[in-house]
């Protein structure tokens, strides 16, 4: 004979599964939204440990579930870049260590920097030699000067250099 109260089943007895739970009736007769009413949901809130929730969160599961693209048409770029201290950032930046990286020579060989580099040196060099054949000019007209007093030659009396440049002329 089935329990009092306990239904039974088309097909025979009604399985533990089946049978009402004592919460189930309970919550049949008790009016559900009174007692929500009288309940104090701060003093609930206030039970829960907040930090174990968030401990059981997989943030790598909800941030799967963002949509990046609509989170940045969301963002105010002009007010982010406001915020940032650039000096605070360059102050961090290591300038020897970006030096190091910079390829001079690919960097010479991508702007006019080799020919101006080329052509100044080109420039100082031809000025370089040419007071230097100017002074050699000067030294060596000095010396005959000299070497034509020692040897009592008059003046205007030199040979004018070498036979065969003097020849050839």
């Amino acid at each position: 004979m089935p329990a009092v109260g306990w239904p039974r089943g088309q097909n025979g007895p009604v399985t533990d599964e089946q049978h009402p739970k004592a919460i189930d009736r309970m919550l049949g007769i008790v009016p559900v939204n009174a007692v929500l009413r009288q309940v104090d949901v701060q003093a609930v809130l206030d039970r829960i440990d907040l930090q174990a929730l968030i401990d059981r969160v997989d943030l790598n599961e909800v941030l799967a579930k963002v949509d990046i693209d609509q989170l940045a048409a969301r963002l105010d770029l002009d007010a982010l870049i406001q915020r940032i201290d650039v000096n605070a950032i360059v102050d961090r930046v290591d300038i020897n260590a970006v030096i190091d990286r910079v390829d001079i020579e690919d960097l010479v060989a991508r702007t006019e920097i080799g020919r101006v580099i080329m052509s100044s040196t080109t420039s100082i060099a031809t000025r370089t030699l040419d007071a230097a054949r100017s002074t050699g000019v000067g030294v060596d007209q000095f010396m005959n000067r000299w070497v034509d007093r020692v040897l009592r030659r008059p003046p205007g009396t030199a040979s004018g250099g070498p036979a065969r440049l003097v020849a050839a002329r």
